[in-house]
């Protein structure tokens, strides 16, 4: 696992991108994303809220890609479907949803963030990522320490593969 600062959605080289999301679908079938990256995520891709609702609602509320469906690629860069409520924009590698939370207003849960964390390497396994990017997750808006809590334990589980990114 690497350590780096800069902007998660800037990550060019990146074969994919990490949203930390949470596990709420609200009436509207939306997925909460209020704060940190889901918050930017939701600015920058009017619509990704009820393209992770619809995953949360029909697998669970699992690390998985959500540019894999509807998708095209064109000189390197995926294109989000404009059919499922993403807009028609280009972007340059795949994004995920990375849950560390069951409800938007609890505390980041370890076991969820854990369990993320082996299904991110098993997609990275699968798909011959070379570099995932995603922020320290559970920390910020999920009230978790990153030196304390959350970074021993993706220690054992990310490899050099895995890019957790500070934003500056």
């Amino acid at each position: 696992m690497h350590e780096i600062t800069g902007d998660l959605f800037e990550s060019e080289k990146a074969d994919a991108i990490c949203i930390l999301t949470n596990g709420f679908v609200n009436a509207s079938g939306a997925n909460t994303m209020g704060k940190g990256c889901a918050l930017e995520a939701k600015i920058r891709w009017p619509g990704i809220q009820i393209h992770i609702g619809d995953a949360i609602r029909h697998g669970g509320n699992d690390c998985r890609i959500l540019t894999e469906i509807d998708r095209e690629v064109e000189d390197g860069a995926v294109r989000l479907a404009a059919t499922r409520g993403w807009p028609d924009v280009y972007v340059p590698y795949e994004i995920l949803m990375f849950p560390t939370k069951h409800h938007w207003g609890e505390k980041s849960d370890l076991d969820l963030i854990l369990r993320s964390a082996t299904q991110l390497m098993e997609l990275t396994d699968q798909q011959s990522w070379n570099s995932v990017v995603l922020p320290p997750p559970g920390c910020g808006a999920g009230g978790l320490a990153w030196e304390g809590e959350v970074r021993p334990l993706l220690a054992q589980i990310f490899d050099q593969r895995i890019y957790v990114i500070d934003f500056v």
